[in-house]
């Protein structure tokens, strides 16, 4: 089952043109800024002029603000950043050329600190007082949202990604009757998770029973709906779903929903909690003598940092919706680089070293890839409606996949495929996932069938 949205056109919108990838060639500028997650001045300097194509003008400086949590619980989604910021930087070194005239390009990147509050201020701040002509966010609902609220009250072109965008568009607000006017969004949805997790599930003999962990944020809400939730797809594979209820993020004793899903004899988990908040459940279930056979967990299984820190090593088997990896047949509309040579590239990197890629920053990275594309057909970098209806048109390959406006669910919305992947230590000792279901990526190779979990 997959919930679509009444198709909306925003006003004054045309919707014809179809841009494929665009050249590389492209000239940009753009100023020296500090790294991710600092608010030093240096930020907003204007940045040093470069040589331009003969015959080319100098036109005014591009302000780009990116926000993302580099601090708190939801870091995880941008480790990968400072590494991603410096290939985006080389990639705009020399300027973005429109219509015979170079325009100098400035990020200015903000932490959001894994706060709502602090991402709204942030996204104010930089519109009001930086006077950002794009503002970008990234990672979950709650650095997402309060950013689209700012753009959409401002009026100024916002890109977002990494959030399901069911979370987006209904829970900030929106609907079929109130389409974002500002504002595009690109990630999968619930039915990203809704209709991968059940092809893992099938694979192993179980009751049929699913306990959920739907947090009480954003996305809780959102996979909690009855109607456009998380249930009707389990429910239409065979699947019997279990919530024991909303709870509290940075809750530290799962004790009564451990005892609900073993009550209700609960034989697979599934669920999107915060990394430290699955840490403390998966532990606790272990010591309380809950144990399911199949685990499929979004958000805190996305990254490498969450499996190693479970004790006793039971983040083996752990399995997850995934759409990105180095077999993913992607690549950069920048300069053609693949899933496996931007991992080469990021682990042999200063910023890479001690790290392991996580597959949020190719769509990270992305949010630069779509602004450079969209920025350069509007004709106009400043002519905000403009900007906005270029990328209503854009239909192209990035590094973290196909980003398609034409064709989303919703009006401002381009959704991704997702494969099924499973965590397991390697006789090296290292953490690795594999690939156990192509889900809905073409040509995506499964490298083995979903295991059972070991206790």
């Amino acid at each position: 089952m997959t919930y679509l949205a009444s198709a909306v056109k925003r006003p004054g919108r045309a919707r014809h043109l179809m841009f494929a990838a665009l050249p590389a060639a492209a000239v940009l500028t753009i100023a020296a800024c500090s790294p991710a997650g600092t608010d030093s001045a240096s930020d907003s300097a204007e940045p040093e002029s470069s040589e331009m194509a003969a015959g080319d003008e100098m036109g005014e400086t591009i302000k780009i603000g990116y926000i993302a949590p580099v601090t708190g619980s939801l870091a995880g989604f941008t480790d990968g950043d400072p590494y991603m910021l410096s290939v985006v930087r080389e990639q705009f070194a020399d300027g973005i050329t429109i219509d015979g005239v170079t325009y100098p390009v400035e990020i200015i990147d903000r932490d959001a600190a894994s706060d709502a509050s602090k991402a709204g201020e942030l996204a104010q701040e930089l519109i009001t007082q930086e006077g950002v002509d794009l503002l970008m966010a990234t990672s979950t609902p709650e650095t997402v949202n309060p950013v689209i609220a700012q753009c959409e009250a401002n009026a100024v072109p916002c890109l977002t990604a990494n959030a399901p965008w069911q979370a987006v568009i209904f829970g900030a607000g929106f609907g079929p009757d109130n389409p974002m006017e500002w504002s595009h969004h690109f990630f999968f949805g619930i039915e990203g998770f809704g209709d991968v997790d059940p092809l893992a599930w099938d694979q192993i003999d179980t009751n049929k029973k699913v306990g959920v962990l739907w947090p009480n944020d954003s996305d809780g809400g959102a996979f909690r709906d009855p109607d456009t939730g998380y249930t009707p797809y389990a429910e239409a594979a065979g699947y019997t779903i279990v919530d024991p209820g909303a709870y509290e993020n940075g809750t530290q004793d799962f004790t009564s929903i451990i005892q609900t899903f073993k009550d209700e004899d609960v034989e697979i988990i599934a669920g999107i909690p915060i990394p430290p908040d699955f840490v403390t459940f998966w532990t606790q279930a272990a010591q309380q003598g809950f144990e399911p056979k199949i685990a499929t967990v979004g958000k805190a299984l996305f990254f490498p940092t969450t499996v190693p820190s479970i004790p006793d090593n039971l983040g083996e088997g752990l399995a997850f919706a995934t759409w990105w990896g180095p077999t993913f047949p992607y690549e950069s509309s920048f300069d053609g680089t693949t899933p496996q040579e931007w991992i080469d590239a990021y682990s042999a990197s200063p910023e890479g070293e001690g790290l392991v890629w996580n597959q949020a920053t190719p769509l990270n990275g992305a949010l630069f890839e779509v602004a450079k594309v969209g920025l350069e057909a509007s004709g106009d970098p400043f002519d905000k409606e403009a900007l906005v209806a270029a990328f209503d048109d854009i239909n192209m390959m990035t590094l973290g996949g196909q980003i398609d406006f034409t064709s989303g669910p919703f009006p401002g919305i381009a959704t991704i495929p997702t494969a099924m992947g499973q965590w397991e230590l390697t006789d090296e000792g290292e953490w690795e996932w594999v690939v156990v279901d192509a889900g809905d990526v073409p040509g995506l190779e499964v490298e083995r069938p979903l295991a059972i979990l070991e206790w």
